[in-house]
């Protein structure tokens, strides 16, 4: 068995634990108030929702469960708990012994006459340890405007700075000059592999039926792993614990409905919600439409309590696209997951949680035409055993522990000759961390832990040895057991350092590692095939250093500001030599190449988050280069999401208790191509000539959207309705997806190609 080894001294084991352990000794008796935070209308739980000390602000957020737990010396205290969008609810209590109390919030009222606007979270940046995590709201999600009228997460994130994008209406997402591969997103904790409907128009996640979502850019804390640049970490709704709810809505590509209620009254509940796509029952392919693309999703979720300590939950999410043309091309792709999670409170300081999941992404693509039937598979299964503890010592601090493992099985590619096709492959990834978030001084918090993951592979497979030509020169094969081991420690630190209650400076280091990597022509906006490639003898995995700061200050109560610096380096990047055939290839090892890479960057952030006038704006400059021997002659080069420059400004304005206005813009510079320099002709073909990689670039990319949301009062009608529309591109601006070369004669002649130009946009949506 190969192992690649790694030097972790016990006096570094030694270091860490005693700082583990260095846990305030107690100079008086202490007790504990702990529970659930929860929507008062619904009954389910308020994610990152706050309870403080209004005198001291000492306090805590509920954690992805909403569960809570405050200890305190023994005394009478003024509480607040709050959330953003809610009233906040303040109460006293004579701490004498350890209680146990849930917590219900309502909706807050929108004052218009006095222009305040009620939306105090409670949980400002400088007062958390994490380094660059953005908590998102669905409320906040439904003021950006979208393309076709419905909320999309992912249209949502990526109005976020450090967040690119390849072109309009486009899904992928490069955070901080990561690849779209390396952001691990999840849903209920299963991984989603694919998060585009329409080649990326729209994103898998149903607006109706996800709770709250999380963005960690690059420092994520340490009971994340297997990506190296993002976490996107989705919670779907619980379902109405009182009553039954119904909704239907319709925009101009989908319709959705969706259900939810009590199984048990304020026991149990359920959830489910279908969106399906009409393109395909009104155009058939080979008619209007040359390809013709269809696609559908269904969430489902149940919970159940067990008594007052104990909770279990089912989650499953099924999407699929359809995309078919009468001359005889058809693709298929999308992702299954499911995931049952077993939640207890041990005690009033202790909480766990244990959780099995499966996930499931295949993409097939078939050509037939007179000449030839061309079919390729691809995709990944996972099975996934995890377990996370959280032990609540004090407010401030708080140690996390947690195992897992994965089965993963890889189809990286088949077709009908089996000669051409890829083996499968199977491995396992193993994972325990242990991290601690402590108020280790007034001015001074750290979120520190580590993560020991390993790789395996291991079961039948067959691969290819390769000469430094990058020719094969032998085939070797596995029957069972570990052919392939890599192990990797992942030290993770960020340090909080308070000046005042209202600005801080952070600082953060993380060490992060990926076993698994696509390959794909990440210069395409739109591409649904994508082959996911293992760790393996040819392909070690990414490594990623990287080091973060940042100042944040809050100006007012209505007010902030943020500037965020980071610096990344990559071991391992893999990239794909000129001309390479990414599929029906049982060789595309041999066409890949690893090396270096950095990725460097400052974000500048001023939000205003209260008020009938709310928004953001951000300027973000960003590099993103490489170096790959094989590759560009050896030197340096852009990668194709290397965009210098982006500007952006959000804004909500509430005309009125019914009516709002949204708007966003973007400005950002033009995204690395390569495109030819010159022609010559070749046997009566025209050849293009190129130079250096990606040393081109499209236009500066820039458009406006705006969006107008109304929504009658609610004076507790049996039927509530909600429509939106807008202007996707206010102003048409031709923004290139690509470009193309056709030969006039002796001339060759340049066209520009791109995807929409000013596009109107509605959504309407019935409660009942």
């Amino acid at each position: 068995m190969n192992i690649s080894r790694i030097n972790f001294s016990k006096s570094s084991l030694l270091v860490l634990f005693s700082l583990f352990i260095n846990l305030d000794s107690f100079a008086q008796q202490h007790f504990t108030l702990s529970g659930y935070i929860k929507d008062k209308n619904t009954g389910e739980v308020l994610i990152g929702a706050a309870i403080f000390d209004k005198n001291t602000y000492k306090g805590t957020v509920s954690n992805a469960y909403g569960f809570y737990s405050l200890s305190l010396p023994s005394g009478k205290y003024t509480l607040t708990v709050s959330f953003i969008g809610y009233e906040s609810v303040s109460f006293e209590v004579d701490l004498v012994k350890n209680i146990s109390n849930d917590f219900f919030l309502d909706n807050s009222a929108i004052a218009i006459e006095g222009v305040t606007i009620t939306a105090e979270s409670g949980i400002k940046p400088m007062t958390i340890n994490e380094f660059s995590v953005e908590k998102i709201s669905m409320k906040s999600v439904r003021q950006v405007p979208a393309m076709f009228g419905e909320a999309d997460v992912v249209k949502a994130i990526q109005q976020l700075s450090g967040v690119k994008t390849l072109g309009d209406g486009s899904s992928a997402m490069f955070v901080r000059g990561g690849s779209s591969d390396q952001n691990l997103i999840l849903i209920d904790e299963a991984p989603i592999y694919n998060p585009s409907h329409l080649f990326g128009l729209i994103s898998v996640f149903n607006p109706d039926a996800i709770n709250h979502v999380d963005l960690h850019k690059s420092n994520m804390p340490a009971q994340y792993g297997g990506r190296v640049s993002s976490v996107i970490d989705c919670k779907m709704k619980e379902g109405n614990m009182y009553k039954y709810d119904f909704s239907a809505g319709i925009s101009p590509f989908s319709t959705t409905v969706s259900a939810n209620g009590p199984i048990v009254k304020e026991k149990s509940s359920f959830f489910v919600s279908g969106r399906k796509g009409f393109i395909d029952l009104f155009f058939k392919p080979g008619g209007r439409l040359a390809l013709v693309p269809a696609f559908y999703d269904v969430n489902v979720k149940v919970n159940t309590k067990i008594g007052d300590n104990d909770r279990l939950f089912l989650s499953f999410y099924n999407g699929k696209d359809r995309l078919q043309s009468a001359e005889g091309f058809f693709n298929k792709w999308g992702n299954t997951s499911g995931t049952l999670r077993w939640n207890r409170s041990l005690g009033s300081k202790l909480f766990m949680n244990t959780s099995l999941i499966i996930s499931d992404y295949q993409n097939y693509l078939e050509f037939k035409d007179e000449g030839r039937n061309y079919k390729w598979l691809t995709g990944l299964s996972d099975m996934n055993l995890k377990l996370d503890l959280a032990y609540y010592i004090r407010p401030g601090n708080v140690i996390r522990v947690g195992a897992g493992t994965i089965y993963h099985k890889f189809i990286p590619g088949e077709t009908a000759d089996s000669m051409q096709s890829l083996s499968r492959l199977q491995a396992f990834e193993n994972s325990i961390y242990i991290l601690n978030d402590i108020e280790l001084l007034d001015w001074l918090g750290l979120n520190y832990g580590v993560r020991l993951s390993t790789f395996q592979n291991h079961g039948k497979a067959a691969w290819f040895d390769y000469n430094e030509q990058h020719q094969p020169v032998k085939t070797n094969t596995n029957q069972k057991g570990v052919y392939k081991t890599y192990i990797n420690p992942e030290p993770r630190v960020s340090a909080n350092i308070k000046f005042s209650p209202n600005y801080s400076l952070k600082l953060a280091y993380a060490h992060n590692a990926q076993y698994m990597q696509v390959l794909q022509n990440n210069a395409l906006s739109y591409t649904s095939l994508e082959t996911w490639f293992p760790a393996n003898t040819n392909i070690k995995p990414i490594i990623v250093d990287a080091v973060s700061a940042g100042w944040f200050q809050s100006l007012t109560e209505q007010y902030s500001f943020s500037v965020e610096l980071y610096y990344k380096k990559y071991k391992n990047q893999i990239d794909y030599i000129d001309h390479a055939r990414l599929v029906n290839n049982p060789y595309i090892e041999g066409e890949i190449r690893a090396g270096n890479a950095k990725t460097y960057g400052v974000e500048l952030n001023f939000e205003k988050e209260i008020g009938r006038l709310t928004g953001a704006m951000s300027y973000t400059y960003c590099r993103v280069i490489r170096n790959i021997d094989g590759i560009n002659n050896g030197e340096e080069y852009s990668s194709p999401y290397d965009i210098p420059h982006d500007f952006r400004i959000r804004l909500s304005y509430q005309i009125s208790e019914s009516w709002a206005f949204n708007s966003a813009w973007m400005y950002m510079s033009g995204r690395p191509v390569t495109l030819p320099v010159g022609f010559y002709m070749y046997q009566n073909h025209t050849v293009p000539i190129y130079t250096d990689r990606n040393a081109s670039r499209f236009p500066d990319y820039h458009r406006l959207d705006i969006s107008f949301n109304y929504e009658p009062a609610k004076k507790n009608r049996k039927v509530n309705w909600v429509m939106n529309f807008g202007v996707f591109n206010l102003y048409a601006k031709k923004n290139p997806l690509g470009y193309e070369f056709e030969r006039n004669g002796d001339n060759i002649e340049i066209y520009q190609y791109t995807l929409f130009r000013l596009l109107p946009n509605f959504n309407i949506k019935i409660e009942f």
